[in-house]
């Protein structure tokens, strides 16, 4: 048992002593610790939730962006500052946390050095009171030396406990701090992650509108390429040329049929010609444009028209009549039989019309029965325009026909199948006018979209007045629009010598000597035969004769071009009026249609020719 206090010094001893120790090892839990800490958090949260709200922002931004008006240059500049804001953010996060708990660590360094201070003076203070007491009673000299040691010892560690709430500040522990700040960066590493995925939200964003705007950039260098040299092929005018086409003029390169693989077609002249270059295209060929075009009328047939109905288009005041015909004002039986300039006498229904030529037999042989059902028609529409001719030419039966293309084509056999199946189904139909009264009944392949008794033969009647837009186009045969460049119409022919060794198209040079020939012709009037050396120079197909040279035809003329640079054709009703051409020196020249097709024929290098009789329609398209 302790002893109790001799005197009141030694009762203010311990009692101080007791009330020191009570104090050294009971610190107290200041309330400012827990707010500040809470604060803390709240903080960071709050930092946290900012960085969230400003991903909400980017992505709104991104969708903003995308769907905005923005050009693509604006929307990848905007994103790539929104990008460059998010990454500045979390750097700037990331060190704010990091120099928290370093700071945390070096207050935890100090802090442990502090308490080993408090520690040792504590412990001293502890052996004085227990060991030392005894002594102090004992020696009444070191009375004053004792109590200045306890009182020193004492000051000192007030003021270390005093430095260690400073370090420790407003924390309840360090160790709750440094935990809570642990758990703080865990979850801003986790917001990081979203952050990163946001980043390649933002960064595949702007890939894609790079790539888009890479795909603009390569569309306007294509662009930039073909004005440039569009701009360089019109260099050398020295005025600016624009034509108004009215009135059936304007052709659509894109709409002409592709007419086969025959260096004639508008297909091959634009891949192979060279750039510059110019060629003369028919439309329509050897035809006298009268009646029925038999690739017209299968192309109606294509679209589901029966055989009255292609008859009604072509002859569109005649009518159907059956077994008998007008003939000097009096109606008569159709003839039985008919007397041929080759193979004598025929029977007209069983011989003469099953040995007829005038229609492909393939026509009805596509491999689609529904199609060939459909081409039925164009064979009996057919075989009611050839009965009708043939009664016509004949005087039904009064004198012979002939049996080429001056009349109808017959072979020396009798024709069976599609053919031989039309020409029973429709046996003794003719066309008549209302008296009953035959006509020439006139036909050809193709009549190139115009037909004189109808005009233009169109598929839509309200769309463009033009061969584009007619059944003879629609059906794809070639002649309808082409360059005819071989000594004949046998476009099957392809030896070397039928073309004069070279293509159908003209150089500007060679289409300004045709120009000078037109000019020439022009002034002296006439069909030229006034002027014999308007003639195709020689060449490994022409020798005879003494031609103008390039030069000579243009001194003689009064155009005197030396280079064509453009050429306008104007069009109406199915012909050719006059042509614009332009030198390049910028001088014009209009040429009527007429004087135009007279100079090609004459003049033209090889055979190139413009194969029409009675009219001129014509396109001339040059290769840009």
């Amino acid at each position: 048992m302790p002893k109790k206090p001799q005197n009141i010094i030694q009762l203010f001893l311990v009692v101080s002593l007791g009330i020191f120790c009570v104090t050294l090892f009971n610190f107290p839990a200041y309330s400012g610790e827990i707010e500040d800490l809470e604060n803390q958090i709240n903080q960071t949260n709050e930092e946290l939730a900012k960085k969230k709200g400003i991903l909400s922002d980017i992505e709104k931004k991104i969708a903003e962006i995308s769907g905005s008006n923005y050009s693509l240059s604006q929307k990848i500049s905007l994103i790539n500052d929104e990008i460059t804001k998010l990454k500045k953010s979390i750097d700037s996060t990331e060190a704010d946390l990091n120099k928290k708990i370093a700071e945390i660590e070096e207050k935890q360094v100090l802090l442990e050095k502090k308490k080993e201070s408090i520690d040792t003076f504590s412990s001293d203070l502890y052996i004085q009171s227990r060991y030392r007491m005894s002594q102090f009673f004992l020696s009444r000299d070191s009375w004053d030396g004792f109590v200045e040691g306890l009182f020193v010892k004492k000051r000192a560690i007030t003021v270390l406990r005093d430095e260690v709430e400073k370090i420790n500040g407003e924390f309840i522990s360090l160790a709750e701090s440094r935990e809570a700040l642990e758990k703080q960066k865990t979850e801003l590493e986790e917001q990081k992650g979203d952050l990163d995925k946001s980043y390649a939200l933002l960064a595949a964003e702007k890939a894609k509108l790079q790539k888009e705007l890479n795909a603009q950039i390569a569309s306007r260098t294509s662009i930039s390429s073909q004005i440039n040299k569009l701009t360089s092929q019109l260099s050398n005018l020295q005025k600016t040329l624009l034509y108004t086409r009215q009135g059936g003029t304007s052709v659509d390169p894109s709409q002409v049929t592709a007419g086969g693989s025959d260096l004639g077609s508008l297909s091959t002249f634009t891949s192979k010609a060279p750039v510059g270059s110019f060629g003369v295209f028919s439309i329509g060929a050897y035809t006298h444009r009268n009646g029925m075009s038999q690739w017209g009328a299968r192309a109606r047939a294509d679209a589901g028209q029966t055989y009255t109905q292609i008859i009604s288009a072509y002859y569109p005041t005649k009518r159907i009549t059956t077994g008998v015909v007008n003939i000097g004002g009096t109606v008569k039986n159709i003839m039985t039989d008919i007397d041929t300039t080759t193979y004598g006498e025929l029977n007209f229904e069983d011989d003469y019309m099953l040995r007829l030529r005038e229609i492909p037999d393939d026509w009805t042989q596509t491999g689609s029965s529904s199609l060939n059902l459909k081409r039925m028609n164009v064979l009996k529409a057919q075989a009611i325009v050839a009965r009708t001719y043939a009664i016509n030419y004949t005087s039904n039966g009064s004198k012979a026909i002939c049996t080429n293309e001056n009349c109808q084509v017959i072979g020396s056999n009798k024709k069976t199948g599609a053919w031989a199946t039309a020409v029973k189904e429709t046996k003794g139909m003719i066309l008549t006018d209302s008296s009953k009264r035959v006509f020439s009944a006139q036909y050809a392949a193709v009549h190139g979209g115009w037909v004189n008794t109808i005009g233009w033969d169109l598929v839509d009647g309200s769309g463009t007045k033009d061969f584009t837009n007619t059944w003879d186009n629609k059906s794809g045969v070639s002649w309808t629009y082409r360059s005819w460049y071989r000594r004949d119409y046998n476009l099957s022919t392809s030896t070397s010598s039928s073309t004069c060794y070279r293509y159908p198209w003209l150089s500007g040079q060679e289409m300004a000597d045709i120009v000078n020939a037109a000019s020439r012709l022009t002034d002296i009037g006439g069909s030229g035969t006034s002027d014999s050396r308007i003639y195709p120079i020689h060449d490994r197909c022409h020798s005879d004769g003494n031609p103008y040279s390039f030069t000579e035809m243009r001194n003689k003329s009064s155009s005197k071009f030396t280079k064509v640079i453009l050429a306008q054709v104007s069009r109406s009703s199915g012909n050719t009026n006059s042509i614009k051409f332009v030198n390049e020196d910028g001088r014009e020249i209009t040429i009527s249609g007429s004087y135009f097709k007279l100079a090609y024929n004459l003049r033209a290098p090889g055979y190139l020719s413009i194969p029409q009789s009675g009219f001129v329609h014509i396109d001339i398209q040059k290769k840009l």
